[in-house]
């Protein structure tokens, strides 16, 4: 075991590769879901050209993701220039730019 010490960076990435995370002998995984920012940035457009109405929880619903991901991932968005929020946020919209 103590010749395992400082290989936690090698077997996480080895683990990483098939999407889980080995802890110790007893072989328990706990299964990761990782989503690419990128994947997920073009659900959430697609999400908001189907309604521009919908609500970060309701995003978060549908991609699967946690409401703080949705919004850090709006930030980027809005920071990118491609997304804006015009409204409160009951009753306010979402637009997309377009690629002008």
């Amino acid at each position: 075991m103590v010749e395992q010490l400082g290989s936690g960076v090698p077997r996480i990435l080895k683990s990483y590769l098939r999407d889980c995370f080995v802890f110790g002998d007893s072989f328990t995984r706990m299964i990761f879901k990782f989503e690419n920012l990128q994947k997920s940035s073009v659900k959430i457009i697609n999400l908001i050209k189907e309604n521009k109405y919908i609500t970060i929880p309701e995003i978060a619903e549908n991609i699967g993701l946690s409401t703080r991901a949705i919004e850090k991932q709006i930030a980027k968005l809005k920071k990118q220039k491609k997304l804006d929020r015009f409204g409160p946020d009951k009753g306010g919209h979402w637009e997309i730019r377009s690629d002008k």
